[in-house]
């Protein structure tokens, strides 16, 4: 059935004679009211991008027709990459978009803000390090398609070498989370250690920081994601900005961090990451409303216990369980990258694997649920909407060690942590 979906649109798009591809939709800002949709313009002239809140393909004659240019555009990795940012718009709202060059126009497309009440819950998925497995990340991306999530929080390393080719088909390969209605699921993103500069971030995804550090607002006041850059200094306007931003929403129900580089990696050759552990863990473990960071680079999977940083007898890296203060650090990986044994397992770890995977977050007033998604079935796995996208599909393959599929993380003054 997929087959026949994809082959459809590629006969769409070759009898409009369109010259537009790799479409995307990201969140940098306030994910109830702010998109920028960006594309390959490979030829012809970019006319115009129409959106509406209404399939404007069906003759509903009740259809408002908005109507931009590009904002902007730029020359990079071979491609010419254009962007239409839409500010203003409905939270909690689907949008069609298409977009028309000279040659003709796309397949419709569409994607849907965040509600702005903090009583909705939210359904994100976080991974990273894809590199140049093509087989293995188009797996992934597959199940992007089916799980409806909010987002997508990629957390660096999209390609080996950053060069034009692998870029190229990176796009072609993400192509495959856009579900056969052409529903596209919005992405969050940071550098990795393989992005050769923060421009690229920049030109190709549209961050609205040229340091590459931000934070992005979902349900009201329900969730901060501040998204942090592992590869420049982490002292400075960095740490400027990581104080701000969490003192701004320290009565947000909940703030996660997404960074590259993990602060304690779980694979034997990574190097510490000191800087990260004397600049930024000071300022998470501040605020009592940051419980999870999200962590990638090292191609493997792990899930700590809560910790907190100390240097007592009971510590260890310094770190020790803390199970009403702590906060989970959990990812490593890995959407397609070659798989790294698991061999620097801490007292404080929960459970750790070289698998492929990446988790599935639910966020909701009173908790944080994480779930760790092997995808390597994904083609086997059921569809959901996005009126079931908290359901659990047929044939969904959870990471289930000893200690169980799912990760609960409440907040502080509940005290009660599993």
């Amino acid at each position: 059935m997929r087959k026949f979906f994809v082959i459809t649109f590629l006969l769409v798009n070759f009898i409009s004679f369109s010259k537009i591809r790799f479409v995307r939709v990201v969140f940098n800002s306030v994910a109830s009211e702010d998109a920028t949709i960006l594309w390959e313009q490979f030829g012809g002239e970019f006319l115009s991008l129409t959106y509406s809140e209404n399939d404007f393909s069906t003759e509903n004659k009740l259809n408002i027709i908005n109507i931009k240019k590009a904002s902007s555009s730029n020359k990079f990795r071979g491609m010419n990459n254009y962007m239409v940012r839409l500010k203003n718009l409905k939270s909690n709202t689907k949008y069609y978009f298409q977009l028309e060059d000279s040659g003709g126009k796309s397949r419709i497309y569409h994607f849907s803000t965040c509600s702005n009440s903090p009583h909705d819950k939210l359904s994100l998925i976080a991974g990273g390090d894809s590199r140049d497995n093509s087989e293995v990340r188009r797996k992934a991306n597959i199940l992007v398609s089916k799980l409806k999530a909010h987002a997508v929080l990629f957390n660096g390393d999209f390609t080996g070498f950053d060069i034009q080719s692998q870029w190229i088909e990176w796009f072609q390969d993400w192509e495959y989370s856009i579900s056969p209605d052409g529903r596209i699921t919005p992405l969050i993103v940071t550098r990795g250690n393989h992005e050769r500069a923060n421009s690229v971030i920049v030109k190709l995804f549209d961050a609205p920081s040229s340091g590459i550090y931000y934070s992005t607002e979902f349900g009201g006041n329900l969730l901060n994601l501040i998204s942090l850059n592992s590869e420049i200094l982490k002292i400075g306007p960095q740490k400027n900005f990581l104080s701000s931003t969490l003192r701004k929403h320290k009565n947000f129900h909940w703030q996660i961090a997404q960074y590259h580089r993990p602060i304690r990696p779980h694979v034997k050759f990574k190097k510490e990451m000191e800087t990260q552990y004397n600049n930024f863990v000071p300022l998470f473990e501040k605020y009592k409303n940051l419980r999870l960071c999200l962590e990638n680079d090292s191609h493997t999977c792990k899930v700590t216990w809560p910790i907190v940083s100390s240097k007592d007898s009971l510590s260890f890296e310094g770190f020790k369980r803390d199970d009403e203060s702590g906060i989970v650090y959990a990812g490593e990986g890995c959407w397609g990258a070659p798989l790294r044994a698991a061999d620097d397992l801490k007292p404080w770890t929960r459970d750790a694997a070289a698998v492929n995977q990446f988790n599935w977050i639910f966020v909701s007033k009173d908790k944080i649920e994480l779930r760790t998604v092997l995808y390597e079935n994904s083609a086997d796995v059921s569809e959901l909407t996005e009126e079931t996208r908290f359901s659990m599909p047929d044939k969904i393959n959870l990471w289930t060690p000893s200690n169980g599929s799912l990760v609960e993380i409440y907040q502080q003054k509940d005290g009660k942590i599993k």
